[in-house]
């Protein structure tokens, strides 16, 4: 059996990987002759997008009731994920949008750093909660966490 807490840690380091990536990717393409090149975002933002919104539905599904009923002192921690994931959720669809329409770089720069504030905080918030779950959950919780998120 796959470590669930240990695959939820891969799967954020691989989206982490990815905002950084397209970080990279709009800042190189907002430059003079950049104009019209907003769409060539569009398929970065587009994978993005599915596995984020996949891997917060594992959460959301899966990971955050479970940790309401086994860890119930953790429930404020998760309350606040849950309404990152609505920002986060959001301004990735806003900058799928803005590309997939050819919008103004500099617009689509600006939701941006808004989502890369957000994410950044809420990566180190998550980061933080599966560590909590790694020190205090036994095989048989693991087992059922793994249960949980599985179908997900």
């Amino acid at each position: 059996m796959t470590d669930p807490v240990q695959e939820l840690v891969h799967d954020h380091a691989d989206i982490n990987r990815r905002v950084l990536a397209l970080g990279a990717a709009i800042r190189a393409l907002d430059r003079n002759d950049g104009h019209g090149m907003a769409v060539a975002l569009a398929g970065q933002l587009d994978e993005l997008r599915d596995l984020v919104f996949l891997h917060f539905a594992r959460e959301e599904e899966g990971l955050f009731p479970f940790v309401a009923e086994a860890v119930p002192e953790l429930a404020d921690q998760v309350h606040a994920m849950a309404l990152a994931h609505d920002a986060i959720c959001g301004g990735l669809a806003r900058m799928y949008h803005l590309a997939s329409t050819n919008a103004e770089l500099a617009v689509i720069l600006t939701v941006f750093a808004r989502f890369e504030t957000t994410y950044g905080s809420h990566a180190e918030t998550e980061a933080e909660l599966l560590h909590q779950l790694s020190r205090r959950l036994g095989p048989a919780q693991r087992a059922r966490l793994a249960d949980l998120v599985r179908g997900l």
